[in-house]
């Protein structure tokens, strides 16, 4: 055999650039999941998808979930919220860091109720939903078109 004829099928004279290794969670030996109290199984959907193509809708509404961990993180927020998506925060790995946890609230603050127009709703102690601007929190379903009677909420 020639020597260029054995240079075509070795593979030691592949001079190209390594193989990509791809990412796919269906390979994955584990599915991360839970379970309620009513015995139904719920999939972690971001270790599932972590990167998940999310399309622009033109009519819809994307809700990111994010936790706050420290300042750095609240740009991506503003991004967000700027973009006219939403955002549910958790804000417990800040709680105990008093000056950081109020300069986060007042940057978010300034920038998303003052400057977009958009709104910050307080969910529980610990979590608040980012609104861009259009969009409006209205508490409980009291006033709502679709309520029945007031009386069945209270």
């Amino acid at each position: 055999m020639s020597e260029e004829g054995d240079k075509q099928t070795s593979l030691d004279a592949f001079d190209g650039p390594a193989p990509r290794r791809l990412n796919l969670p269906s390979q994955e030996t584990t599915i991360s999941s839970s379970s309620g109290s009513s015995g139904t199984t719920y999939h972690d959907l971001e270790k599932l998808y972590p990167n998940a193509p999310v399309p622009k809708l033109a009519d819809g509404l994307v809700i990111h979930r994010a936790t706050l961990h420290d300042l750095t993180g609240v740009l991506q927020l503003l991004d967000w919220v700027s973009d006219g998506e939403a955002a549910i925060v958790r804000m417990e790995k800040m709680m105990n860091r008093k000056l950081e946890l109020q300069t986060a609230i007042e940057k978010l603050n300034k920038f998303i109720e003052s400057d977009l127009g958009g709104q910050i709703i307080r969910l529980t102690e610990t979590r608040l939903m980012l609104l861009p601007p259009g969009c409006r929190g209205v508490k409980g379903v009291e006033s709502e078109a679709f309520a029945s009677e007031s009386s069945d909420f209270n």
